[in-house]
């Protein structure tokens, strides 16, 4: 899905290690060629790139609802994609099925195409397309699982530091806690005794 690569053209952690997969024109090119338009390495300049990165960031706060994974920035994200849609107009494809195209060629008709994702694959389909709950991570992942209760772009990576993560923090917790009740009973000192007199 176009809006599932976009996304992860940029790979890693959010605070820091990331892999940026969009960092020239070039890099670019390449991603419009993949998914199938023709755009010729001249064409493609350094405000198209960050179109692009505007885009890619919007979508992908577009999806954090779907698995609760709403981040402070993604209101501005949003904001920003918003502003850029007009760009990128789509029109009705004469076609069996009927579905929708991009109005400009090049960077601009594969971003369009980006935005078209949740028309053209049902909102059954988008709802599956998730960022990983991970903050630190925000991957983009088709959740395959029965119910749709998928939160993390991987178990084994993300799932697995995650529930570490979770479990360390309650045993901090437990472990806390019976110290407290533990320095309590100390400073209560002993009970007091009753008075049969």
């Amino acid at each position: 899905m176009p809006a599932q690569d976009l996304i992860n053209t940029w790979f890693g952690r959010i605070d820091g290690g990331g892999e940026e997969h969009l960092a020239t024109p070039a890099d670019l090119v390449a991603w419009c060629r993949a998914h199938g338009s023709a755009v010729e390495d001249a064409d493609v300049t350094g405000p198209q790139l960050a179109l692009a990165h505007t885009v890619r960031e919007g979508v992908r706060a577009w999806l954090a609802p779907h698995n609760d994974a709403v981040r402070p920035e993604d209101a501005r994200a949003l904001e920003r994609l918003a502003a850029v849609i007009p760009e990128l107009t789509l029109q009705v494809a004469v076609t069996e099925p009927p579905g929708l195209a991009p109005v400009a060629q090049g960077v601009r008709g594969a971003l369009a195409t980006v935005l078209a994702g949740p028309v053209l694959v049902g909102p059954k389909v988008w709802a599956r397309l998730k960022v990983c709950r991970d903050p630190r991570c925000r991957t983009a992942f088709h959740d395959y699982s029965r119910n749709g209760s998928g939160v993390w772009c991987s178990m084994a990576a993300c799932g697995a530091v995650n529930k570490q993560e979770a479990f360390v923090r309650r045993r901090r917790a437990q472990t806390q806690a019976r110290k407290r009740s533990s320095a309590a009973e100390i400073w209560s000192g002993p009970p007091a005794q009753e008075d049969r007199t």
